[in-house]
């Protein structure tokens, strides 16, 4: 009866199987994780999206939720009084809105507050006009909120066409939500990308007043505005932009668009 023999692999045929092997799991595992990346980057779109959104939501479902202990004076600034016993709605403050500032990646918003200080005969041809000549504007200080841009994105400029600068230029912008006290309409500003934009906390009122600008032909003012959203080192297919419609009174004009889709409704921005 003869000897069987069963051949099995050798050293260099096991060596080359598993090189293959690591090889394509290697190229698996890039091509996941390049996957999450832009996965990642297309949610910090859609959050930043919303959260601007959320902001008209805010502004047209007034909410009060301050105590007892603090007042409003001329300044338009919340003082924290102990005891004030001043109820909500009864102090000579309204709520005018809200202010968002963008640096890069981070956020701070708060609710902007205004002390009618000409409510009995208020001057002013226009929503606009009445505002700026009759309140003087401030912000709660106990309403402001730090989030920032998920997964490490920030924002810039446009590298080409309209709203185009200098990657040197300060990755900065404000934008201030305001409803009309006489009519209740709502109005969208946004800050020059030369301007200086104020720490949140220490802004002024004249520093408000000044995004209030009337007509639509100049920046700062109610123009629309591209926001380019970069993401923190991947590779994406294509870029997105948060756009601010002209003259946006409303959730529906915050969008957001790839250099395509802007080209496809006749822009020239690119991000």
């Amino acid at each position: 009866m003869g000897t069987q023999h069963t051949r099995g692999f050798t050293i260099i045929e096991t060596m080359l199987v598993l090189a293959i092997t690591g090889v394509l799991i290697a190229g698996l595992l890039t091509g996941i994780g390049a996957s999450i990346g832009v996965q990642r980057y297309r949610d910090s779109v859609t959050s930043l999206k919303s959260l601007v959104q959320d902001q008209y939501a805010r502004v047209t479902n007034v909410s009060n939720d301050r105590n007892e202990n603090w007042t409003c004076d001329a300044s338009a600034t919340p003082v924290s009084t102990a005891n004030s016993g001043i109820a909500p709605g009864q102090t000579d403050c309204v709520l005018l809105g809200r202010y968002l500032s963008i640096s890069d990646g981070a956020i701070s918003m708060a609710t902007v507050v205004g002390y009618g200080n000409n409510t009995t005969s208020p001057t002013g041809t226009s929503d606009v006009k009445q505002m700026k000549d009759n309140y003087t504007f401030g912000i709660a200080k106990d309403s402001i909120e730090t989030p920032t841009i998920e997964w490490g994105s920030t924002i810039s400029w446009p590298v080409k066409g309209t709203g185009s600068l200098s990657d040197q230029t300060p990755h900065r912008i404000g934008i201030l939500i305001v409803r009309s006290p006489q009519t209740g309409a709502l109005y969208t500003f946004t800050s020059s990308p030369l301007a200086t934009v104020t720490e949140i906390d220490t802004i002024s009122s004249d520093a408000l007043k000044e995004l209030l600008i009337e007509g639509t032909a100049t920046i700062p003012g109610q123009s629309a505005r591209s926001v380019c959203i970069n993401p923190d080192g991947v590779v994406v297919p294509e870029r997105f932009a948060l756009f601010i419609n002209e003259a946006a009174t409303g959730a529906t004009s915050i969008e957001t668009r790839t250099n395509n889709t802007t080209k496809d409704l006749g822009g020239t921005t690119e991000c």
